[in-house]
């Protein structure tokens, strides 16, 4: 365990053993034990309090800093983008035809129940 990220957090954090606990609902002890070393496996739920309380990151804690080299997938995910706003436009296309679709047999229905010698229905 990297106790001394920890202590640093801890610092940052300007809090107290007593206030991470109140905070994260560990007992204080605990938190002690955690911070000096003494426990050698806690439990991923006390750590994961713990550092919640203090405002940090678990990936620092565990060194896990490196962001993703999102050179790689930038092309990528501009393709996905154009290919999305490329469907969307359709859908807003069938959308529009669904709706002059509807009006315009909306509007033969009425015609044919206002003309009723011709069309289907008749009276």
């Amino acid at each position: 365990m990297k106790t001394e990220i920890l202590k640093k957090l801890k610092d940052d954090s300007k809090l107290t053993t007593k206030q991470i606990s109140e905070i994260s609902g560990i007992p204080e002890s605990t938190i002690s034990r955690i911070l000096s070393g003494q426990t050698d496996n806690p439990s991923f739920d006390s750590i994961y309090a713990i550092v919640k309380a203090m405002g940090g990151s678990l990936d620092s804690v565990f060194g896990n800093n490196s962001k993703s080299d999102n050179t790689d997938s930038t092309p990528l995910i501009k393709l996905y983008e154009k290919i999305i706003s490329e469907k969307n436009w359709y859908i807003k296309l069938l959308i529009i035809l669904c709706g002059i679709l509807i009006v315009s047999l909306i509007l033969i229905i009425i015609i044919d129940v206002l003309n009723g010698t011709v069309g289907f229905v008749r009276y």
